[in-house]
């Protein structure tokens, strides 16, 4: 038990660290407070967006004499939130910590390593997926009509459910990162496979997601084949419904059936977790070398492949970095698809007028997730002194980063303006100023997330996954490109009428092209002295 204690520390700890603004000495308070001051922050949007949604179906569902179903409604919400959040972070967590190998080969059995992991992916878990459960038992108190007795009976079963409920997307999220790491090591072409799969999972869960609108409708037109399916598909919801609405031995049942399957899968495949370790670490060989004349090429040449083939071939890189630009392509071919019923909503919502700076506040919101240069440098780890050793100027590394960035933010947000023209109608200047504003917005980006990730770097991580996902250069990087998008909305609504889309998308474009040239002469200079001091 004590083993398991010490490895669950680190663990823990490890995920604090991963939100410090500095890595090096003397930065172990600034750590810890990134770290809790980001779990705060996560507890903080739980209880908020728990509290909004719970308490606006539960007053739907209590007219219609059917309040307990807020209690399985919102616990699928919190489980397919969680899942979303952790998918990906179970891969690198559990099977990509660079300090496996000196773990295992200590004392400890692996079961103990596996469960030190997993319970550590667990706590993040139960910081979302548990406090989520509070406002929406309280939405079923103030709806309900309970007792004093019985709510404070309810209150203990709600508190014993919340702390067992996050060891289902625990679970869920475990057995995808187990299928990702164990196809993507037996295969070729690792990145490419770890990719398909994540694709893959993560578009289950999303179709998933979607069928609580489908659950929530059918509660009006059919509650008993509801609650049947409660007790047959998704029968731990089912307990927990029952549970949590007087039922003893149901609530004990959905203690045991979540606490089951994650211990015999822990246990499970902690029997194989050298092997996996293993296979992520082989690589393919070829037996059918041949000589070749080898192609010389220039510098800046190799720096750009290099960085496209660390983004593409990374899958946590590329999805967290790269999902903006999918999203804004998928919602620009819908609308080409359903031009007939998107021209009404168009003329409904006032006109192509009221709706172009609508249009270019999405386009340049999602352009603001694609940013993929503010944690490039910081995914260097500690190889970044072979690029500072080598004769490679800092412009040329600098923008090697930023063209890669440019391409998977300009491309897909060229073609969604296309599509969006030819797709809403929109007016040949109203289309082109907002095809200059994209433009622009995609240099600016990449030039500001490298500068955050200069001041903010992260060269001591264990593996990828806590640099993309939760650096803190990540999180500036991202939200800071959205709240550029935010100022530009709140200048549009105070006076940005007066001069109109286009005069008024034109303006920002050259203030966004003046940023974007400003912060590349800063990278060229002081970014430089900075790169070379990391």
């Amino acid at each position: 038990m004590r083993k398991l204690w010490v490895l669950l520390k680190l663990n823990f700890r490890a995920m604090l660290r991963a939100f410090s603004f500095r890595s090096g000495a003397g930065s172990s308070k600034k750590k810890a407070a990134g770290g809790l001051g980001a779990l705060l922050l996560m507890a903080f949007l739980a209880l908020y967006l728990s509290g909004v949604y719970s308490f606006l179906l539960a007053s739907m569902l209590a007219e219609v004499g059917i309040v307990e179903m807020v209690l399985p409604l919102m616990a699928l919400m919190a489980c397919v939130m969680s899942l979303m959040f952790t998918l990906f972070a179970a891969s690198g967590l559990v099977f990509g910590g660079k300090d496996s190998d000196i773990v295992l080969a200590l004392p400890v059995p692996a079961f103990t390593v596996m469960l030190s992991k997993i319970l550590a992916l667990y706590l993040e878990n139960l910081v979302f997926c548990g406090l989520w459960m509070l406002p929406t038992g309280a939405a079923y108190l103030v709806y309900a009509g309970l007792g004093a007795g019985q709510a404070a009976g309810f209150c203990v079963r709600l508190l014993a459910a919340a702390l067992f409920l996050p060891l289902l997307p625990s679970v869920l999220a475990l057995l995808g990162g187990w299928v990702i790491a164990y196809f993507s090591g037996r295969m070729k072409h690792k990145s490419l496979v770890g990719t398909v799969l994540s694709i893959v999972l993560t578009g289950v869960v999303l179709v998933g997601s979607l069928q609580i609108n489908a659950l929530a409708a059918a509660l009006l037109q059919n509650i008993e084949g509801v609650r049947r399916t409660l007790h047959t598909w998704l029968l731990p919801l089912g307990l927990l419904l029952d549970g949590l609405v007087g039922s003893w031995g149901a609530l004990l049942g959905f203690l045991l059936i979540s606490l089951a399957p994650f211990l015999a899968l822990v246990w499970g495949m902690s029997t194989q977790y050298k092997r996996i370790l293993s296979s992520l670490a082989s690589h393919v060989t070829r037996s059918d070398y041949r000589l070749r004349e080898v192609k010389a090429g220039g510098r800046f040449a190799a720096l750009f492949k290099k960085e496209c083939g660390r983004y593409f071939g990374t899958t946590i890189y590329l999805l967290n970095t790269g999902i903006g630009a999918v999203m804004l392509l998928g919602f620009s071919v819908y609308v080409l698809f359903v031009r007939g019923q998107a021209a009404l909503l168009v003329a409904q919502m006032g006109g192509v007028q009221a709706v172009a700076p609508m249009l270019a506040a999405v386009v340049c919101l999602m352009q603001a997730t694609v940013n993929p240069a503010c944690v490039s440098i910081s995914l260097e780890g500690r190889t970044l002194w072979i690029l500072k050793e080598a004769p490679v100027p800092p412009r040329e590394l600098f923008g090697a980063k930023a063209l890669v960035n440019v391409l998977v933010s300009d491309v897909p947000a060229t073609l969604s303006v296309l599509l969006l023209w030819f797709g809403l109608g929109l007016s040949a200047p109203d289309a082109l100023a907002l095809l200059a504003l994209c433009v622009c917005m995609g240099l600016f980006i990449p030039v500001a997330g490298l500068a955050v990730n200069l001041w903010l770097p992260r060269l001591d991580c264990e593996n990828d996954t806590i640099v993309v996902k939760q650096s803190a250069s990540s999180m500036i990087g991202i939200f800071g490109g959205m709240l550029v998008v935010g100022l530009g909305a709140l200048l549009w609504a105070v006076g940005g009428k007066l001069l109109g889309f286009v005069w008024f998308s034109l303006a920002a474009a050259a203030v966004l092209l003046a940023g974007a040239a400003l912060g590349w002469h800063w990278l060229c200079g002081s970014g430089a002295r900075i790169l070379q001091k990391l």
